[in-house]
This record gives C-alpha cells, sequence and structure tokens, in this order.
C-alpha cells in the first residue's frame, strides 16, 4: 500500500472528509482514493471537493499584504501552517471486500455502495493505477457520477477526471484508447445521446491527458 495522505474526519455511507497532513501533498480534483476499514474491506472514493482554511471554525484568514510571497512567508511565518488545515470530500463509489478475486486474479471491485463507513481516523491513501484500472467496466460510477450527481459539483468535471484517470492507469496506450472508447459509449447512453454535451466531456477529458 502506498503511504497515507490523510485521514478520515467525517464518515458517512456516500462521502468521506479527510484532512491532509502537513507534509503531504492534497490529491487533486478527481483522484481516485482508497480507505481500508475495520472489516478489512477497502473502500474507493472519488475527490470531488479540496478547502483550504482556519482550523477556528468560522473564522477566515487575513491577508499579510502584497509583499509576502509564499516563500517569505514560509520562512518567515512558520507558525501560520500550524493555523490552518486542508480537507478533501469525497463521494464513495466503490469497495472491494478484501477477499473476492476475479478469475484472473485480481480483486473483485463492486460499484456500488459498500455495507460498512469508514471510521474515524482511518488512514486514506491514493490509489494506485492498478485499483484505478478496476474501477472501469461495466462503468458504474459513472451512471452514479451521470444520474446521481452531486448538486455542488460539476458533474461533467468530474466525469472528465475520471475518463483522463481511466487511460492513464491503462498505460495511455492501445489499451487507454479502448478503455476511452467504450466509457464514451457507456457514457452516451448514460446521457441520453446528449453528443454535445458528450463531446464536451471528452474534450476535456482529452486535455487532462
Amino acid at each position: 500500500m502506498s503511504t497515507p495522505i490523510a485521514e478520515v474526519v467525517a464518515s458517512s455511507t456516500r462521502e468521506i472528509v479527510a484532512e491532509t497532513y502537513r507534509d503531504a501533498e492534497p490529491p487533486a480534483f478527481g483522484t481516485w482514493i482508497e480507505v481500508e476499514i475495520a472489516s478489512g474491506a477497502i473502500v474507493y472514493a472519488l475527490v470531488s471537493h479540496t478547502e483550504t482554511g482556519s482550523l477556528e471554525p468560522g473564522r477566515r484568514a487575513m491577508a499579510l499584504g502584497a509583499g509576502w510571497d509564499r516563500e517569505t512567508i514560509q520562512r518567515e511565518m512558520p507558525q501560520l501552517q500550524e493555523l490552518i488545515r486542508t480537507t478533501v470530500r469525497a463521494q464513495i463509489l466503490g469497495w472491494w471486500d478484501g477477499t473476492s478475486r476475479r478469475p484472473d486474479g485480481r480483486p473483485r471491485v463492486r460499484q456500488s455502495l459498500p455495507p460498512h463507513i469508514a471510521a474515524l481516523h482511518d488512514r486514506v491513501r491514493c490509489c494506485a493505477p492498478e485499483a484505478v484500472a478496476l474501477l472501469g467496466e461495466p462503468f458504474d460510477a459513472l451512471r452514479t457520477l451521470a444520474r446521481h450527481p452531486d448538486p455542488a459539483v460539476p458533474a461533467d468535471d468530474l466525469i472528465a477526471a475520471v475518463l483522463s484517470g481511466l487511460y492513464k492507469a491503462h498505460g495511455r496506450g492501445d489499451e487507454g484508447d479502448a478503455v476511452l472508447l467504450a466509457a464514451g459509449r457507456a457514457l452516451l447512453r448514460l446521457l441520453d445521446d446528449d453528443h454535445e454535451r458528450l463531446t464536451s466531456i471528452l474534450r476535456r477529458a482529452q486535455d487532462a491527458i
């Protein structure tokens, strides 16, 4: 497993909120993350929102002035890093029970909501490409994003990020092209043959590749 980058601070059936560690790079929008829960299952979620702010609820950071660039702040006022935190919100879209496998030996990942939620303080990791590749066909995660989007999230941008991630996870070559083509066909059905919307999503995905 990869190094933990964050810790669960709020958990529900549909989403995870995690606070990133100060020495870790926050996961990018549309990144798949994973959490191993107490049962041994792995929960997979898609980062849909990142926020940095004050540790104190309701209190906003104050501007320091134009003379303070990032390097100066880090050098002269390192204590400021102790007063802020970065959290990510991720939509749960799949899980693996930790034991079941496909005939080819790979984990049998279910693209549905898990029976149990993550616990507070469970560790959060970025998914390896091998795990991301398992979250492709039959594209049930895309169905959830297209048909039941989070109203607070730009759904098309998130779908585009998923497509570009799948392409990269499959090696950017012929295999990646085949997965992208299959995902595009599935999306066209999910979008009720809205070709303009599909074209827009694919264009954004290509820009991110």
